[in-house]
């Protein structure tokens, strides 16, 4: 939901993705949805917010007193969130307990910060070549943290490396998939975000699937020799 929030992705080409094929995207959220069970969306929403809030707190607290390091916080912050909201999926998902210190896992922690940090000033260079080619590029790594959490001891570049092979022929389709959230993003601006943060879950738990669905048609395109899409 992000994508939107932020401006990455031009309007019209949200326009256009929401009038895309949608069974496919219809049963994905569907399977989101399932995994969810006693109260666990309501927790998910609370603790996922909590942990973004208290990182942009307190990177403004060490902004104020020591601006140099300023940077190292939600840079460390917002990579252990990002590997962190994958575990607890993986847990929900298994019908397992989980709380907020899941959201900060401290291992691989170094692969961790160091594949939000390079992943990020790609798209940086990218970004130089003006809009679209970040864009694209953002799509095309999209799947690198998740390929992390999957393969414990793989290097960055490697999962960067993956990521861009799985997602040829997905990055159009991940779009269709962010764009049926693009209601949410403007009912939240009229409730002060509080539907955007009612709708986290069933976004993060499709991008999960998402890469379920991906990851089984990567391994079937190399096992089979078949192209393999979601449609």
């Amino acid at each position: 939901m992000k994508i939107f929030l932020s401006g990455s992705v031009p309007l019209i080409i949200v326009i256009i993705a929401l009038f895309q094929k949608i069974e496919w995207r219809r049963h994905i959220k569907e399977q989101a949805r399932s995994y969810f069970q006693e109260g666990a969306w309501i927790k998910f929403a609370l603790c996922l917010t909590v942990s973004v809030l208290g990182t942009m707190i307190v990177t403004v607290i060490v902004g104020r007193f020591l601006t140099f390091f300023a940077f190292l916080v939600p840079l460390f912050g917002m990579s252990m969130i990002s590997y962190g909201t994958i575990d607890v999926m993986h847990r929900i998902r298994r019908g397992q307990e989980f709380g907020l210190r899941d959201f900060f896992p401290t291992d691989q922690l170094g692969s961790v910060v160091g594949l939000y940090f390079i992943k990020g000033l790609y798209l940086f260079f990218w970004s130089l070549l003006l809009a679209v080619p970040g864009i694209i590029k953002s799509y095309s790594y999209s799947q690198a943290m998740f390929i992390l959490n999957d393969n414990p001891g793989i290097g960055i570049d490697e999962a960067i490396t993956r990521s861009r092979e799985m997602m040829k022929g997905h990055k159009w389709e991940l779009v269709v998939l962010q764009s049926s959230f693009f209601g949410w993003a403007i009912l939240g601006s009229f409730t002060f975000g509080l539907a955007i943060v009612y709708s986290l879950p069933l976004y993060a738990m499709s991008m999960f699937v998402f890469y379920d669905y991906v990851k089984n048609g990567y391994l079937k395109s190399n096992q089979y020799e078949n192209v393999y899409t979601v449609y």
